[in-house]
């Protein structure tokens, strides 16, 4: 990344588990890379494996004062009781850590999600062991609340016809805004099927940051290279072979 533009280069794989088998059938899917230019307000999906490419104007958001509701009579400001209790602990356990020449503290954070009156989702219990270093990485055109590292997210599925749960939050500790460079996040949900049952679901999300540099890049980096052709879309998923 600089300034005004980042690449991001990505590879994943699409497939299939066969029940009751478990076998599964798996293809990798293209080598991609997504270039941000915010000098041009453009963003191109490079397909680097067959050489094509998409592109597309980069998302604007409201500034944050534009965000404020103006004159606006505070009773119709008031919102529906919340329904559902998010609540974040961070904890800096005071571990410090060399990573790539940068000290990276050691925060656990625990963020719960607790059913209130009338919630529509049970509760949630995500664990981040995490180690962080200071380390600006938002560019240019990047949305406010990315670079402010402020406020709250909160994500609700939504019914036809029906409200969607309303949170309300609460911290516990200092937020870390670092850059998180090996973390580990372990997550317990309660899943109700539709039999009325509930079983603990567990999933568990690891990252590490393998290497960092901050020498100076080649500016054709972030260009469309010669020879790749514009295409509306392009599919990223392989076709699956049995």
């Amino acid at each position: 990344m600089q300034v005004d533009r980042r690449r991001e280069e990505h590879r994943g794989c699409f497939g299939y588990r066969f029940w009751p088998t478990g076998r599964t059938l798996y293809r990798p899917s293209p080598r991609t890379a997504l270039i941000t230019r915010c000098d041009l307000e453009q963003t191109f999906l490079l397909n680097l494996d067959d050489r094509e490419y998409t592109a597309w104007p980069v998302r604007t958001y409201p500034r944050i004062e534009e965000r404020l509701p103006q004159n606006v009579p505070s009773e119709q400001l008031i919102q529906r009781a919340p329904t559902v209790l998010v609540e974040t602990e961070t904890v800096d356990t005071g571990e410090r850590k060399d990573f790539f020449g940068r000290t990276a503290r050691h925060v656990i954070t625990t963020r719960r999600i607790v059913p209130l009156d009338r919630a529509k989702q049970g509760r949630r219990e995500t664990v981040t062991d995490g180690w962080y270093i200071d380390l600006e990485t938002h560019i240019s055109c990047d949305p406010w609340w990315q670079w402010a590292r402020t406020g709250h997210a909160f994500a609700t599925f939504l019914t036809k016809g029906e409200d969607g749960d309303v949170p309300t939050f609460k911290d516990i500790g200092e937020p870390e805004r670092g850059y998180p460079v090996l973390s580990k996040s372990t997550e317990h949900a309660m899943i109700t099927s539709r039999n009325g049952s509930t079983s603990d679901h567990l999933s568990i999300a690891e990252t590490e940051v393998i290497h960092l540099s901050t020498a100076d890049l080649d500016p054709r980096l972030f260009e469309v290279p010669a020879g790749f052709t514009l295409v509306s879309r392009f599919v990223r998923s392989p076709l699956l072979l049995y």
